[in-house]
């Protein structure tokens, strides 16, 4: 079969799998979809798109399997459990996880592949909605090389860059990495940004003057906006980098690595997230900071 006609099916039709759904539509891809909440796939079977009633039916139908699912459990139960995507699977399949579900986990959905001659691919992203909706997200990629170059049309219809990172969980590895990095300097802007309004200093000229220093970076300018606006129309929802962290500080504990500071960030986004911040921008940990300061900056936990 012509690579570019290649059979997909897509389990997990939120945020992010809309947009990439759309993506493969456009690129022609043959189309199945799957969401545990039916309401998701409405637009899409609007549009002709075929939606299967589990994930089993979906492997029996593709070539390829994409799941871009938000919590690890979840995940896991899609792919592992009773009619589960490996349920439905023949020999051949390959099987992509867009998911961050950490190394772990990614390991063991291999395993459990590999057994029935199916090839799993630990594909996690770099981007959000916004890229998402153009096709320019990036994807980290664990697994065999082999697999990867077969499927490489399917991740060039939703992205424009791919890095076979290592085995499988590599791309969960990696993934784990720039959302630590991501969420401390996050967390940081939070920490700087109310420090300056407690000693008096106006925020937009605080961002101005920090945007022309060393410390310059797309997320202090956008979270730093969206921290003084207080405006947190969620791009990527604080309840999952919580999560992001959960799994961060597991590979930290597996591997033996002390993380001291990403420790403390992993107890204020668990916080936040406890406080009512969960569905909101992870920007809005400025909000939890700021209560912790007694500032009245905000008047509510709403977007």
């Amino acid at each position: 079969m012509a690579q570019s006609r290649l059979r997909v099916g897509f389990i997990g039709i939120g945020a992010m799998g809309t947009p990439m759904t759309q993506n493969l539509l456009k690129a022609g891809f043959p189309l199945t979809v799957y969401d545990r909440v039916p309401a998701r796939t409405a637009e899409l079977a609007a549009r002709g798109v075929h939606v299967a009633s589990g994930c089993a039916e979906i492997a029996k139908s593709s070539d390829v399997v994409i799941t871009m699912i938000g919590q690890v459990a979840e995940e896991l139960e899609a792919v592992l459990g009773h009619g589960g995507v490996l349920e439905g699977a023949h020999p051949g399949l390959i099987l992509i996880d867009t998911s961050t579900v950490g190394i772990a986990a990614s390991k063991k959905m291999a395993a459990a592949a590999r057994a029935k001659g199916v090839a799993f691919l630990d594909a996690t992203v770099s981007g959000s909605v916004g890229p998402a909706r153009e096709a320019k997200l990036g994807f980290m990629v664990g697994g065999d090389r082999a697999a990867l170059d077969a499927v490489e049309p399917v991740f060039l219809a939703m992205g424009e860059r791919i890095h076979h990172v290592g085995p499988n969980g590599a791309g969960s590895a990696m993934k784990m990495i720039i959302n630590l990095m991501i969420g401390m300097t996050v967390l940081t802007v939070a920490e700087t940004l109310t420090l300056g309004r407690q000693a008096g200093l106006d925020p937009h000229q605080m961002l101005e003057i920090l945007s022309e220093t060393a410390v310059s970076s797309p997320h202090l300018k956008n979270k730093g906006r969206m921290m003084i606006e207080h405006q947190f129309a969620p791009s990527f929802a604080l309840k999952y980098m919580q999560k992001d962290f959960d799994l961060i500080m597991e590979a930290a504990h597996d591997l033996k690595t002390p993380l001291f500071a990403s420790a403390i960030a992993h107890q204020v986004y668990t916080a936040a997230n406890v406080a009512g911040y969960g569905d909101l921008d992870y920007a809005s940990v400025v909000k939890f900071v700021e209560s912790a300061a007694a500032m009245e900056m905000g008047d509510d936990k709403s977007a």
